[in-house]
């Protein structure tokens, strides 16, 4: 759903991330970053906004992926066991 213009101020928001430069100097702009319209760098580079904000980024019906920390009664998991090293020769001052 696009946000119509009105009489006071809209939000606008960044189409891309990174580091524009401009009469009014060097801004850094994050991807979906917001902005008032009327701000000088909108009028500058309207090319760079859009009135379409970002999707939400926690969607309401997706379950968090955990990891189980414990074993369930039955399981077997692989487990690496490091190999220890032989001992360098030399590395005891004896030669």
């Amino acid at each position: 759903m696009a946000v119509q213009k009105g009489d006071g101020p809209n939000e606008m928001y960044a189409k891309v991330g990174g580091v524009v430069r401009w009469s009014g100097g060097t801004t850094v702009l994050k991807a979906g970053q917001s902005i008032e319209e009327d701000h000088p760098l909108v009028e500058e580079r309207s090319d760079l906004f859009t009135y379409e904000g970002p999707g939400a980024s926690i969607r309401g019906n997706e379950k968090p992926r955990v990891e189980r920390a414990t074993q369930a009664p039955g399981e077997t998991r692989q487990v690496r066991i490091p190999q220890k090293r032989a001992p360098k020769k030399g590395a005891s001052g004896d030669e």
